[in-house]
């Protein structure tokens, strides 16, 4: 994982909280659904990186001929 890729994920995990903040004080159902759509795609963001990392350090892995 690069340098990049954790600042990004970082602030992408900041700006889920705020959704959840965001969610948990809402007055209104639109606001409500906003949050927790923005916690969702924070989520879903995340894992992706988590997934893409996983997959480069396989390959590296693998290129190096080393298994188990």
């Amino acid at each position: 994982m690069n340098l990049g890729d954790i600042i990004v994920g970082a602030f992408v995990a900041l700006l889920g909280l705020i959704g959840l903040v965001l969610a948990g004080g809402a007055l209104d159902q639109g606001i409500y659904l906003f949050g927790l759509s923005l916690f969702a795609f924070a989520v879903a963001f995340d894992w992706g990186l988590m997934v893409k990392a996983i997959r480069r350090a396989e390959a590296a892995r693998a290129r190096r001929g080393v298994h188990g």
